[in-house]
């Protein structure tokens, strides 16, 4: 799911530097990655099994 994270933010970057009138799904491509990192990083630190923030 990483990859698929940075693959995305990739693209929001050449979409942006190649077609700028295609801004806004750039801003809603980022928009999507930030969330998928918060949800991410929620799933990692819930399901662990070391207690969350104490590695």
């Amino acid at each position: 799911m990483e990859f698929l994270n940075f693959v995305l933010i990739f693209a929001t970057g050449v979409l942006v530097l190649r077609r700028p009138d295609k801004e806004a799904l750039a801003f809603r491509l980022l928009l999507f990655c930030a969330a998928l990192t918060v949800f991410l990083f929620f799933v990692g630190s819930r399901t662990s099994v070391l207690p969350p923030f104490n590695y």
